[in-house]
């Protein structure tokens, strides 16, 4: 046998230039390819994680794009990063009479938090505009509408990161001095006509507008029944809330007098039966509910919706009726604020009926009904 065939100073075979570099360049792309599984597989985990999670603290929805080229020399590896925006969801513990707004450039408005998750309290409030050159806020969570669209306004706890809540903000082109007597200019819908003039005995008309509240009663023999106006801009009001999957529904319409006394004088049990005088349960019943010959629901022009009490405020159905019953001719008879003036504490579900006009300037301007027709 020739042991030389076998020996270590056995000349080797010349590897040319063009395989090496053909070799070199298929090493070059099994890289990249290992380069571009591996962001594909990161991507799906996240994709996935995210499906998972019942809950998100994610506010934006990110798309990788990577393009990788093999050239002689390097690989080359671009990646771009799309950002989209996305509706957050607002699972915090803030609790706030609303969380939506809608105002008009240089007006301010600004919503209320009835409750505080735990641990946070009022000097923890951080707000933050999504974009300022739409609206702005300060540190007490005042809004001023700067340029006509749509943003967010964020309020934050300093105390906890992980509680926070998104307010949509709208800001109108209107200023906030227009006293025009058309609707909404985003609404496409027909105008709601004025409600009709009663000519009964005993009736308070300012301005066209039948006024009931504490000081304006109605005689015990009005019977108006719920007025059909009404009744056909509410149905057209619900309509409309279904299509956003939202259900706006009547709980309470007319009541007649004998009604009220019935639910008023109940109350009043109510309230002795917690250890409280015939006058203090007349004072706190007064706070809620009115006395017979007193109560909007005999003008036949006003309706309670869902559930009559504090629970409906923090609905969706409530945020979508406080932005939009003016559309339809309704207003919030009793808004947050106006506590003072109405009487009545802040009731979200109950909406008279004005028409489209009257709505949209009380809607426009923040007021109460008393403020619009200027009575105490």
């Amino acid at each position: 046998m020739d042991n030389n065939r076998y020996s270590s100073n056995r000349p080797r075979r010349k590897v040319s230039r063009r395989t090496y570099r053909n070799r070199r360049l298929a090493a070059l792309a099994i890289i990249a390819f290992l380069i571009l599984l591996l962001i594909v597989l990161i991507a799906n985990a996240c994709a996935d994680d995210k499906d998972k999670k019942p809950k998100t603290d994610t506010k934006t929805a990110v798309t990788l794009t990577t393009t990788t080229t093999v050239t002689d020399s390097a690989i080359q590896t671009t990646t771009t990063t799309t950002v989209v925006a996305t509706v957050p969801k607002n699972e915090s513990d803030f609790k706030l009479d609303r969380q939506t707004i809608s105002i008009m450039v240089d007006e301010t408005d600004m919503p209320r938090v009835l409750e505080y998750p735990d641990g946070t309290v009022e000097a923890d409030e951080r707000w933050t505009s999504s974009d300022k050159t739409i609206a702005t806020v300060d540190s007490y969570g005042h809004i001023t509408g700067v340029s006509p669209g749509v943003c967010y306004v964020i309020l934050k706890s300093a105390a906890d990161v992980d509680q926070e809540v998104w307010i949509k903000v709208t800001v109108r082109g209107e200023s906030a001095d227009d006293d025009d007597d058309t609707t909404t200019p985003q609404s496409s819908r027909t105008e709601a006509p004025a409600p009709p003039v009663y000519d009964t005995e005993g009736l308070t008309y300012i301005d066209g507008i039948l006024l009931v509240n504490k000081e304006y009663s109605v005689p015990a023999t009005f019977e108006p029944k719920l007025e059909q106006i009404c009744y056909d801009q509410f149905n057209k009001l619900s309509t409309d809330a279904a299509k956003e999957n939202l259900s706006i529904y009547i709980s309470s319409g007319y009541r007649s007098y004998k009604d009220q006394e019935t639910i008023y004088n109940n109350y009043i049990e109510e309230e002795k039966k917690k250890g409280n005088s015939e006058a203090e349960a007349k004072k706190i019943v007064d706070t809620y509910s009115a006395r017979p010959g007193y109560s909007e629901h005999q003008s036949g022009l006003c309706i309670d919706v869902n559930s009559v009490d504090d629970s409906f405020g923090y609905t969706p159905e409530a945020a979508w009726l406080a932005e939009h019953a003016h559309e339809y001719g309704f207003i919030i008879r009793y808004p947050l604020g106006k506590e003072a003036i109405t009487g009545y504490q802040y009731e979200p579900w109950h909406i008279r009926y004005v028409g489209s006009k009257v709505a949209e300037k009380i809607y426009k301007k923040g007021l109460c009904l008393e403020e619009y027709l200027n009575v105490g």
